[in-house]
């Protein structure tokens, strides 16, 4: 999808707002297992600064995901900002002082690009269904968001008899000691 900017690049105007919604994956990303909810929803400014533009974006997507300590499937909710940069002269493209760039081709800019590369980057690293999930039991696996299991818990000092006595030091590595 691509973002026409003709009538704005031939005025006097220095700020163009637009908003809209990505329907589908119209980009060569390959996004289909992060398993997206399309649309994505968008919005943000140009900012035109003597020939210089300033792309502002904010995106809003949902994705489906299994939490990372119960395994339940559950929706997710993201957003996430993006700023970069258009100059005309190219020597003021420089990879220690600004971090991102866009391109405007035929007086548009393809949105569908940066909002899918934007989807990308803002996933997270762990996924959970709510913050204080429980997980599994690592004995019989029992969901224990769901309630107890019938297993016995460890006390820790039946867990530092069963520690392999080359790594025996390991458990005293931070007695005792300022840290």
């Amino acid at each position: 999808m691509r973002l026409d900017l003709s009538r704005f690049l031939s005025s006097d105007i220095e700020r163009y707002d637009f908003e809209g919604e990505l329907a589908l994956n119209d980009t060569n990303l390959d996004i289909d297992d992060l398993r997206i909810i399309f649309p994505i929803k968008y919005n943000g400014s140009i900012y035109d600064l003597t020939g210089e533009l300033v792309l502002e974006l904010n995106i809003s997507y949902d994705f489906i995901a299994n939490c990372d300590r119960c395994l339940v499937e559950f929706k997710n909710h993201r957003e996430a900002n993006y700023k970069a940069y258009n100059f005309k002269d190219s020597s003021f493209y420089d990879e220690d002082s600004i971090d991102e760039y866009f391109e405007v081709v035929n007086d548009s800019i393809d949105l569908s690009e940066i909002i899918i590369s934007l989807v990308v980057t803002s996933l997270p690293g762990k996924n959970l269904c709510k913050e204080d999930c429980k997980g599994l039991c690592p004995v019989c696996g029992k969901n224990l968001n769901e309630g107890e299991c019938d297993c016995e818990v460890e006390e820790e000092t039946e867990v530092e008899e069963k520690v392999d006595p080359r790594f025996e030091k390991l458990l005293d590595l931070f007695k005792d000691e300022e840290v």
